[in-house]
């Protein structure tokens, strides 16, 4: 009953399904999808739905596993907060597509911070992290929010999904095909 290996996953959080990217992962370590599902949703209830959270994934060898949730990935919060579906394809080369807080980044670093591999790092270090993804996505920190910003709480988080698969299909559209 050895540990076969760690593996990372990002799961929606309470509504996990059978899918053939989660059995891609799972199948090969003989672990049972519909059971790693019913067990994820059970244990994500109080999460929001569709909260992409990570997952640590400890499989052994007699078919028996472990898993550890964490928290969304950074960029994600971010996205989230500055109300953007994605962040800059040039990072901060440009200019910024959107704005964040020192108190949101604070908050931020707060519910990362929780993180089995973060516990124990000082919140300023979690801060300067967040702050670097931030300028890289094209998102500038300040103190208070920029004027061009200030209508962003206008647009509701949920529509942001949305205009991530518009932009997608957009990019996916604008491609030619290529030689065969």
């Amino acid at each position: 009953m050895s540990v076969v290996g760690r593996f990372r996953l990002l799961v929606p959080a309470a509504t996990a399904k059978p899918s053939p990217k989660m059995g891609q992962a799972l199948g090969p370590l003989g672990i049972n999808m519909m059971n790693f599902c019913k067990e994820f949703n059970a244990r994500t209830t109080k999460v929001r739905p569709e909260v992409p959270l990570q997952v640590t994934l400890v499989p052994k060898t007699d078919r028996t596993y472990k898993f550890f949730l964490r928290s969304p990935q950074g960029p994600w919060f971010l996205q989230r907060v500055a109300r953007i579906p994605k962040g800059s394809d040039w990072g901060a080369g440009r200019a910024p597509v959107g704005n964040v807080t020192f108190k949101e980044i604070y908050h931020i670093a707060k519910a990362k911070s929780m993180d089995p591999q973060l516990i124990g790092v000082p919140l300023r270090t979690i801060c300067l992290s967040l702050m670097s993804s931030a300028r890289a996505m094209g998102i500038t920190v300040t103190r208070d929010l920029h004027p061009d910003f200030l209508k962003r709480d206008d647009q509701p988080v949920e529509e942001l999904e949305e205009l991530r698969k518009q932009i997608r299909l957009r990019n996916k559209a604008g491609k030619k095909p290529g030689k065969k």
